[in-house]
């Protein structure tokens, strides 16, 4: 990590928490195409909404966000 960049996180990470919240979600949006693709957004869309019907049906179950990011990371390994 540059010089630049470590500066950098050290402070954001003197920030308020909903401060580095936002930060985060402006860097993230950053690296987000300008242009997005209709066909793919309605498929997002289905995608969403078919996960929630699917919740609410009792077809899925839920998990811990760190449980599930856990096991991500150990399969990409």
């Amino acid at each position: 990590m540059s010089i630049a960049i470590e500066s950098v996180f050290i402070e954001a990470l003197s920030l308020p928490t909903k401060e580095r919240a936002t930060l985060v979600e402006k860097l993230l949006l950053s690296l987000e195409p300008e242009k997005s693709s209709p066909e793919i957004e309605a498929a997002w869309k289905r995608e969403a909404l078919d996960r929630c019907r699917a919740y609410d049906e009792g077809k899925l179950t839920e998990r811990e966000a760190a449980d599930v990011l856990n096991e991500a990371y150990r399969k990409a390994k």
